[in-house]
């Protein structure tokens, strides 16, 4: 008999054998680590809060982050966010900047911090489709990020005609490590059903599109090419790559964008919204 044999116990020192070893102490360390490992596991899987909202600046925020409920601020890097409640439900707030890059970033960090039932992007819009009016608001059905593109090939001084550029799809990993092309990312269809309920005060409710891309564009023409190729209604700096980021994640989404909104009028048109969600 080996005096110095590791018998299972909380660490590897000698210890003696002076008779028969229970089988709770044989299996102690093993059943600690287990026990561990699934707390671990139970609490990543856990949804951490009900709705993650994103904004692009904190005039819209504010009348969001006055409703909120105990609330508690954190910093990740450079960016910040709110988390509480709001109509009784568990609520993170953040900023996303207006812009593609720093959407991704806010919203990848919140879906690993303080993964949601549902993420809800809004804000004003600039209009794409020329039936729109100020003071509509469009719900997402689908969204669109619409800065992939390919241009044709042309010689130094030939110049540049962005109408005969070609459209080009996101290649989202998916399952398998496999490149899909992708155009549109779906808006989530129960809370668009909810979302269809709202009556804005100031104009129409339209389900439609969401574009978005680091652009701002105002040529009648570049609009309507953009429209012809992504049916976009309107254009904004962060909506598709918040929905494209919760998509990677399985996460659903909605947008609620106010065409040349104000500040007030989207937070309000957000706030009837969480009120009505379940």
């Amino acid at each position: 008999m080996n005096p110095f044999q590791w018998t299972g116990g909380l660490s590897p020192e000698p210890c003696v054998r002076s008779g028969p070893i229970p089988p709770f102490r044989l299996g102690s360390a093993r059943l600690l680590r287990l026990t561990a490992l699934a707390l671990v596991v139970s609490t990543l899987a856990a949804p951490a809060a009900d709705v993650l909202l994103l904004a692009a600046d904190d005039a819209t925020l504010q009348p969001v982050l006055q409703q909120l409920e105990n609330s508690t601020k954190t910093t990740r890097a450079a960016w910040t966010s709110w988390s509480g409640r709001l109509e009784a439900k568990s609520v993170v707030v953040a900023r996303t900047e207006g812009d593609p890059l720093n959407a991704v970033a806010v919203t990848t960090l919140a879906l690993r911090s303080d993964p949601p039932r549902l993420v809800v992007v809004f804000g004003a819009a600039r209009a794409h489709d020329p039936a729109l009016k100020s003071g509509d608001v469009v719900v997402s059905e689908r969204f669109a990020a619409f800065d992939g593109i390919i241009s044709s090939v042309g010689p130094a001084g030939a110049g540049s005609n962005a109408l005969t550029w070609m459209k080009r799809p996101h290649p989202l990993i998916t399952a398998g490590e496999k490149e899909t092309p992708t155009s549109f990312f779906p808006g989530d269809p129960a809370a668009l059903a909810i979302a269809r309920s709202l009556n804005p005060p100031h104009g129409r409710l339209v389900v439609g599109v969401l574009g978005s891309a680091n652009q701002i564009n105002r040529e009648a023409d570049r609009i309507s090419w953009i429209r012809t190729h992504w049916q976009t209604s309107t254009e904004d700096g962060e909506s598709a790559h918040v929905a494209g980021t919760a998509l990677l994640f399985g996460v659903p989404v909605i947008g609620l964008r106010v065409v040349d909104g104000t500040p007030a009028q989207a937070a309000e048109l957000v706030l009837r919204f969480i009120k009505a969600w379940k």
